[in-house]
């Protein structure tokens, strides 16, 4: 299971609330850039077989969330899970990052 920062928890929280529509999820998937991060984060209407659905701490999304009824999870499928195994996924200024993972291969 990947481990998700306080800092990414409130931004998939608040892109959760604020930027989706009915029926869309966030992904977590594979990126295939040549040397760039291995993973990225994607919005998606379809799930497959192989998706696993992912709760994210609402306690580490803040108070606000902590309290709420809202769930916050992203979408994994099987093969991608088992590849974020102990990354951790956190957010800064430049977006989403996968600490201890290694850059696609090209």
């Amino acid at each position: 299971m990947p481990i998700f920062t306080s800092r990414a928890c409130q931004e998939i929280a608040r892109f959760q609330r604020e930027e989706l529509y009915s029926g869309e999820f966030i992904r977590i998937a594979r990126a295939y850039q040549c040397g760039g991060p291995r993973f990225q984060l994607t919005v998606d209407d379809v799930m497959t077989g192989l998706d696993r659905i992912v709760p994210i701490s609402q306690a580490a999304a803040g108070p606000s969330l902590a309290e709420s009824d809202e769930s916050i999870t992203v979408v994994i499928d099987e093969v991608c899970l088992h590849l974020l195994e102990g990354v951790t996924v956190d957010f800064l200024e430049t977006g989403f990052t996968f600490a201890d993972a290694p850059s696609a291969v090209c």
